[in-house]
């Protein structure tokens, strides 16, 4: 799905997707004409990151996008019996 579709359905407005992508903590694709294309799993990942912020976890900045993203991909892993 495009960007502003992920955002409507996510209630995360485009530049806060843009900013997680650039953080990787929100993998995209891009088409052939350089869209950003995100797969289904982008909504329940917006998701964990909300509710990790809800919860007081530290953000990208304060605790090392390396480890945040690490820590959110042994959690999706985990979560849908990939790990």
């Amino acid at each position: 799905m495009r960007i502003s579709q992920l955002a409507e359905r996510s209630g995360v407005p485009a530049t806060t997707l843009r900013f997680y992508e650039g953080a990787g903590l929100l993998p995209a694709d891009r088409t052939p004409a350089g869209y950003r294309s995100y797969d289904e799993d982008a909504v329940e990942r917006l998701a964990f990151i909300g509710a990790a912020k809800r919860l007081g976890l530290p953000s990208a900045p304060a605790f090392g996008r390396g480890e945040l993203r690490e820590a959110a991909r042994t959690c999706f892993s985990a979560a849908s019996g990939r790990g």
